[in-house]
């Protein structure tokens, strides 16, 4: 009832206890752990009450006329001697003994729980980043870069929230009881005038869980877009000086600093006026009992000199379990604005589990040996959003070993074609089909390994030079990396590096020139067994030596290879099987370079912007164009 209040309607009972549940799996492969922690909690609590004994003990026993004993004080004075010196020690030691059982107690609880945190955390982080990895290029794109860091980061500490709160609500549950029972046997009266800041305590919790919980799913969003912020900001750290614009980065920067940290200040303040007005709600709880129980004690001791009345130790059973009461009785009536952090930390993680892949294995996923195959592309459609085609019924048949390529002005979907053979997307409509049979047949792993693909941008890894080109296949020899670098044109340089094929590459391969970068990126792709080598755009950043050796190489690679470009340079596609010219999403030309250049149409018009041709239209001399 503590946990989920009358405030709560029904449904969310549900979703409430789903999420607790579901949160708390990830810590199920540790429940002996767990178990033990309870045990540990259990002890150190139950060796915490005893504490308060040893004094009370002192007070009524020793010091005045005995009282009546409980089982607690027989318990005691059990251990000690019979005179009153001895006792007087023996109390004494009891209280030290009890003080180090509880730092030894305490710091099992801190390692057993250490353990169970950090093995929750490891699993939730590695289901997010699995489920990051499923997810297609379409949602990474959609997200700042920050915002996915700030999830595996920081918001999967939620799940260890969870689990502690749930943890101390348990172990103040039956704190309390204890604590009652004991104090219920010395004081009736009393320990009800202690339990009346009970309800006060409940209405604070639920009127402040609800605006905790706003506020640390606000800071949490806040906290995505300053990562994110900063993660662009270096990214284009290059960008930004070339341009001069340090100072209004600077800006966009400092404002969502200063939003972040309005947000936090905003649940500070919430934060703030709850613990004031909790810690009044104490005070006064804490009033009552002194006030309360003084004059209980002065009426049975002084006055009535009742046997068996509350005495000087009762009272400082009470005092001194006021603390260890309303600390339990805090966690229980506080359970909603203590979880609330976590939640949101959760119901962030839960977001991105929760989302499913557009591209994933059908039930029935068959495997698909690696092999040459031919590749049709049968009436594909395909656009990036609903009223936006970006592919307009593109048919293509590729033979094993051709090589063909794609060109056409920018924007006109080549690149978004590429995207598609290893399914980082499915076509809206048509089929793109290996043997003629369609790729969501076959499971996409396998599909992937078909396609060995050289991105426009290079894509360097923060590590050798050797491992960046191997990283298609690991298991290749310094042999075959040097014969990829080789063919790609990436030999050279790499020799005269002063580490060679061990040079490490920096961030983003910024030590690396744009031309070294893409000569890599294709030794990558050349060393893996695929049979399809996909590049897009393989020698925008070269010059004309190395875009002939990148040219020669692919040459050479026909009918080893089924080789696909995407360029606009068209001294790279000359020696292809088949070009295909691509506007406005379609194919409208496709053949040789001599046909498409007797055709007169739009490759025949993008030749004469890039070649030397003679009035009859017959290209003289090759001439690259130079940006």
């Amino acid at each position: 009832m503590l946990l989920l209040p009358s405030s709560i309607a029904p449904g969310q009972w549900v979703v409430c206890m789903r999420l607790y549940v579901r949160a708390l799996s990830y810590f199920k492969a540790d429940w002996p752990a767990v178990i033990a922690l309870l045990a540990l909690i259990g002890l150190s609590t139950a060796v915490g009450l005893l504490m308060a004994w040893p004094m009370a003990i002192l007070i009524d026993s020793i010091l005045a006329a005995p009282a009546a004993q409980d089982w607690v004080h027989r318990l005691f004075l059990g251990l000690l001697p019979s005179n009153h010196v001895g006792q007087i020690i023996g109390l004494g030691v009891c209280g030290l003994v009890l003080k180090f059982l509880q730092d030894i107690l305490s710091m099992l609880q801190t390692i057993v729980s250490n353990h169970i945190n950090y093995n929750g955390l490891m699993r939730v982080r590695c289901d997010l980043y699995r489920k990051l990895q499923s997810l297609n290029l379409a949602y990474h794109k959609s997200r700042p870069q920050g915002d996915v860091i700030y999830r595996v980061s920081s918001d999967t500490f939620g799940f260890q929230a969870i689990l502690q709160v749930l943890i101390a609500t348990l172990v103040a549950s039956l704190t309390l009881i204890v604590m009652m029972s004991v104090l219920m046997s010395r004081s009736v009266p009393l320990t009800l005038a202690a339990l009346s800041i009970a309800p006060p305590l409940a209405l604070l919790n639920v009127v402040f869980g609800r605006r905790l919980k706003e506020r640390s799913i606000e800071c949490k969003e806040q906290d995505a877009h300053f990562t994110s912020v900063i993660q662009r900001s270096m990214a284009t750290i290059g960008l930004i000086q070339a341009f001069g614009r340090e100072h209004d980065e600077f800006g966009r920067f400092e404002q969502r600093s200063r939003g972040t940290i309005a947000a936090w200040w905003r649940l500070n303040r919430q934060q703030m006026l709850y613990n004031i007005l909790i810690g009044s709600v104490f005070g006064i709880g804490g009033a009552v009992v002194f006030v309360y129980g003084g004059y209980l004690v002065y009426r049975d001791q002084f006055i009535n000199h009742t046997a068996g009345g509350l005495t000087v130790g009762d009272l400082m059973i009470f005092t001194a379990y006021l603390g260890m009461l309303w600390g339990p009785l805090c966690s229980l009536t506080g359970f909603l604005p203590n979880v609330q952090g976590g939640v949101a930390g959760a119901q962030r993680v839960f977001e991105v589990l929760d989302r499913t892949a557009t591209v994933t294995d059908a039930p029935n996923a068959k495997p698909l040996p690696v092999r040459s195959r031919v590749l049709e592309l049968d009436h594909v459609s395909f656009g990036y959003g609903a009223d936006t085609p970006v592919l307009k019924d593109v048919s293509v048949t590729i033979a094993p070993g051709q090589m063909v390529a794609f060109v056409g002005p920018s924007g006109v979907g080549k690149s978004t074609l590429l995207s598609l053979l290893p399914r980082f997307y499915d076509p809206d409509i048509g089929a793109i089909r290996l043997d003629g049979h369609d790729l969501r047949q076959f499971r996409v792993a396998d599909v992937r390994r078909h396609v060995a693909l050289v991105l426009q941008e290079p894509v360097m890894l923060p590590t050798t030079i050797a491992e960046n080109i191997a990283y298609g296949l690991p298991t290749a020899s310094m042999a075959q990396i040097r014969k990829a670098a080789q063919m790609a044109g990436a030999a050279q340089f790499i020799e005269q590096l002063p580490d060679k094929y061990s040079t490490v590459v920096d961030e983003g391969g910024q030590n690396l020139s744009g031309g070294q970068r893409q000569r890599i990126s294709v030794a990558r792709a050349l060393l893996t067994e695929a049979p399809f080598v996909v590049l897009d755009e393989p020698t925008s950043a070269l010059d004309p030596h190395h875009e002939s050796v990148i040219t020669q190489t692919l040459g050479e690679l026909k009918g080893q290879r089924t080789i696909i470009l995407v360029s606009h340079r068209l001294s790279t596609v000359m020696e292809c099987d088949q070009i295909f010219v691509m506007d406005c999403g379609r194919i409208v030309e496709r053949g040789t370079h001599a046909e498409l250049l007797e055709l007169g149409g739009v490759y025949h018009a993008m030749a004469r912007q890039q070649l030397r041709l003679d009035d009859q239209g017959r290209d003289t001399v090759m001439l690259p164009k130079v940006a």
